[in-house]
């Protein structure tokens, strides 16, 4: 029997998406994003604004001089880069809890999601993507439907990966088959209730390329191809991982050789090194976790 209206009631439980980071999306994919702007985003969060000093003043972006403002960080970082701050610190408060049905670990899921966005960043910049500014974002909330699905999912484990071994069905596929619904639709419906911008919540809908018109959406192909990287470097598999629909007509979209792939992920190597003490992933008091707590 389909779990569906089961997993719609709980939708109704969701808490609301920080209004801070909301607000901050609306501003991602503008041309030219003004410094009074953002300024006026975040200065009525304290947590938030605190969080941005913290993280400014971090060894993650080795500045020389120690920052005391808001609008000195701004200047400093770039308006682009203060976004990213802001949205990954309301999202870290969505993936703060475990999520049973798709990582082991407590932090599994949050992991992957700062994963999977520093490498949609990075394939940004190096295919050099029109839309480049949203991909960290869309890449950092685009598995937001596990945080709904993930008991359901731990629930039903055992029938999903027999459809998994036995029908040789992708994990997300199997989802649909056993649960009526995977975490990529839920993960739609979730940004329609939050009224994301309707780009960002088309790309969450589409990542697994469950649609034959998603095949013609760079970044929704680029968010793929950021998630498969991210299990090839072998790093956050989760449960999920070993199950993945491999498409190579995307590599031919993108004119990528194994060569390309070979270099992203040393290039992707370095950052998340970097990156895991920034967002606050290797249990210390200076990432983003430090505004989940507040």
């Amino acid at each position: 029997m389909s779990l569906i209206p089961q997993i719609l009631r709980s939708l109704k439980n969701l808490p609301p998406f920080p209004m801070v980071a909301q607000r901050a999306l609306l501003l991602v994919n503008k041309a030219e994003v003004s410094i009074q702007e953002l300024v006026d985003v975040v200065k009525f969060d304290p947590a938030i604004t605190a969080n941005i000093l913290r993280i400014a003043n971090s060894a993650y972006f080795g500045l020389r001089r120690e920052i005391h403002s808001l609008n000195q960080a701004l200047l400093l970082l770039g308006t682009q880069e203060l976004l990213k701050i802001i949205i990954a610190s309301g999202a870290t408060r969505l993936f703060g809890n475990a999520a049973p049905g798709y990582f082991a670990e407590q932090q599994g899921l949050w992991r992957h999601s700062v994963s999977c966005a520093l490498m949609a960043d990075l394939l940004a910049r190096e295919l050099t993507l029109a839309e480049g500014n949203l991909c960290f974002t869309a890449g950092i909330l685009h598995d937001i439907g596990k945080v709904v699905l993930s008991l359901f999912v731990d629930q039903k484990f055992a029938q999903i990966m027999e459809v998994v071994e036995v029908q040789g069905e992708p994990f997300h596929k199997a989802e649909k088959i056993v649960l009526g619904v995977d975490h990529a639709e839920i993960g739609g419906e979730m940004a329609r209730i939050w009224d994301f911008p309707d780009r960002l919540r088309q790309v969450i809908k589409h990542h697994h390329l469950n649609h034959p018109e998603s095949l013609g959406d760079e970044m929704v192909l680029l968010i793929y191809l950021a998630d498969l990287l991210v299990l090839m470097f072998g790093q956050n598999l989760g449960r999920e991982g070993l199950a993945y629909a491999a498409y190579p007509e995307v590599l031919n979209r993108f004119n990528l050789k194994e060569r390309d792939l070979e270099k992203f992920l040393l290039h992707f190597g370095s950052l998340w090194d970097d990156a895991q003490v920034f967002f606050g992933l290797l249990g210390n008091d200076h990432g983003l976790q430090c505004a989940h707590r507040g």
